[in-house]
């Protein structure tokens, strides 16, 4: 698929797409489960409807479901007598929701669930994301020496990519599309996107369109897909028909991280009233969920007051508050753009020390340490940043999406 190819308008989805067609599975399980969590019940009946509720949130991006998933599940744990399905079901939500805490005190309490390869693998994402990164990777290849689980084969690629092995990543997310069923293909079109998002990584954004176009073919209608295919498009400097698509999207899908990446390619076309009023609305939809309790956007709002209303003591506040739930390389960066734009270039080249000490290998990442040290005085160091950058892709461009 060539980058005009994206590029070109798509006609409205329609009804009989492969997203469309799921859904409709879904809401009839959901349909034929009412009542299940009344008793007298079940544990294949209860167990089928709240992953179905399950289900429908994580498809159609909806947060605010996905939140209103969990008191469902506790019913269903008090409801039937061997519910470690349902433990495993609420540890995947909260690690949704970046609660990582609660990950690991569901798993630790439940050995059914801490035990089994989907357990295992969730612990291996947990590690990862708190900057346990070889305790992650060893973990992984527990799992798939035991049981070769695709998902364990994708986070242990996922790992390659990050730590400058996108060969050996390559082959292992190929591995993880080879121990699927023909029916999980909305999982091979995951996969395909994350293959995509690694070549986009090195500037190949044709292999990477094509990537996105095996994905579309495999699983159609995924909002997904389309807003991969709109930060490519925004990448190869299409911003219009960028534009045109992220507006399509948030027509379909509430996510307020939608809202600032249309005001930042807005921005980029010179356009400030209409970027402020997206900027206003993804702030809202931030805060709304964080008075909720939430912590899933917290990193989001770190970058949001670095990148869109700029606010270097509020993007410090909430960078740290970030660094507090999971320090990894993603949140000691972030804390360190923050402490840049706050005016403090000394502590924000000790945080970006700590985020490349991580041994990750990113071109973004070098590319925020470059401008870091730059800020600190410490002009070896960000030659040296921008010039790594330039060779892990030479192509990187203005927009970013965090992924």
């Amino acid at each position: 698929m060539s980058l005009a190819a994206a590029a070109a308008p798509r006609a409205a989805a329609p009804p009989a797409t492969d997203f469309a067609r799921e859904l409709r599975r879904i809401d009839a399980r959901i349909a034929a489960g009412e009542g299940a969590l009344a008793p007298p019940t079940d544990t294949e009946r209860v167990t089928t409807y709240v992953d179905a509720l399950y289900r429908r949130a994580l498809l159609t991006g909806d947060l605010d479901a996905l939140e209103r998933v969990e008191p469902a599940i506790d019913r269903g744990i008090g409801l039937i007598t061997h519910p470690g399905d349902l433990h495993l079901l609420k540890a995947r939500l909260a690690f949704h929701l970046h609660r990582l805490a609660d990950v690991g005190r569901i798993l630790e309490a439940v050995a059914p669930a801490r035990t089994c390869p989907e357990g295992q693998t969730l612990l291996a994402d947990l590690d990862f994301q708190q900057g346990r990164y070889a305790a992650a990777a060893a973990r992984y290849e527990a799992v798939i020496a035991k049981d070769r689980h695709w998902g364990a084969l994708a986070g242990l690629a996922y790992h390659h990519f990050k730590m400058g092995d996108p060969a050996h990543a390559d082959r292992l997310y190929a591995e993880a599309e080879d121990e699927l069923t023909a029916k999980e293909m909305r999982a091979f079109a995951w996969l395909e996107l994350q293959r995509g998002v690694l070549d986009l990584a090195h500037g190949r954004r044709d292999e990477t369109a094509a990537h996105y176009a095996r994905a579309e073919r495999a699983y159609s209608g995924w909002w997904v897909a389309d807003e991969h295919c709109a930060e490519l498009l925004a990448v190869a400097g299409d911003l219009e028909a960028a534009t045109e698509l992220y507006e399509r999207l948030i027509s379909q899908v509430s996510r307020p991280e939608l809202q600032q990446l249309l005001g930042q390619l807005h921005v980029l076309m010179e356009r400030p009233g209409r970027a402020r009023s997206r900027f206003v609305q993804a702030r809202a939809g931030y805060l709304d969920s964080v008075r909720r309790g939430g912590v899933h956007y917290i990193h989001h709002l770190a970058d949001f007051y670095c990148e869109a209303i700029a606010n270097g003591a509020r993007a410090v506040e909430w960078a740290r508050r970030d660094v507090a739930l999971r320090e990894n390389f993603i949140t000691q960066a972030a804390l360190a753009w923050a402490l840049m734009r706050g005016g403090a270039p000394a502590e924000a080249a000790e945080w970006m020390d700590r985020a490349l000490a991580s041994g990750v290998q990113d071109a973004h990442l070098f590319a925020q340490a470059a401008a870091v040290y730059g800020a600190a005085g410490e002009a070896e160091k960000a030659a040296s940043c921008l010039d790594r950058s330039r060779q892990f892709n030479p192509r990187l461009s203005r927009f970013h999406v965090h992924r």
